[in-house]
């Protein structure tokens, strides 16, 4: 059972500049406006697809494997700033070298300028040790982070620790 898919595509005009936003951080109202679009087009000629659907879709003819990770990478492209963190919400980023996910519990103003206390929950524990004999694993975390959410250490010089990437 083949569809007919010829005049699907947008006008040249709407795909450069959608494109062109996207790749610039434009996030998700664009992409969900594209895939409302994608949508119609699709059910003009007779094809039912789900909201969901018209989602996933958009997001694999972008070049990404699903929604929530077309979703993310648009968010990545706009820099987290300390103001955007809140109690609540979920982050991605890193610590020690680690890729982890999680939740903010707390953010505070340390006395050194510019310089942020930020408490979290990470969805997977993280092994804080190298060493193959015994390991040490951290799910609580405390760390200092700077105003664009960079780890820093008491002084506010950048040193390791955990990094704010993207809000989810």
């Amino acid at each position: 059972m083949s569809q007919n898919f010829q005049n699907l595509s947008a006008t040249p005009e709407q795909t450069s500049a959608d494109f062109a936003k996207i790749g610039s951080g434009d996030s998700a109202g664009m992409l969900k406006a594209q895939a409302k679009r994608l949508r119609n087009a699709l059910a003009s000629r007779n094809m039912t697809v789900s909201h969901a659907g018209s989602l996933e879709l958009l997001a694999q003819s972008q070049g990404f494997r699903d929604w929530n990770t077309a979703i993310a990478m648009t968010r990545k492209r706009e820099p987290v700033r300390i103001a955007d963190l809140g109690i609540g919400k979920r982050f991605a980023g890193s610590y020690l070298g680690h890729a982890v996910c999680g939740q903010i519990r707390g953010v505070t103003k340390t006395p050194v300028d510019g310089v942020y206390r930020v408490e979290v929950h990470l969805d997977q524990p993280v092994d804080v040790v190298t060493s193959e004999r015994f390991s040490a694993l951290r799910q609580r975390i405390a760390s200092r982070i700077n105003e664009d959410c960079e780890p820093v250490l008491a002084n506010g010089t950048r040193g390791p620790g955990l990094s704010v990437d993207l809000l989810l």
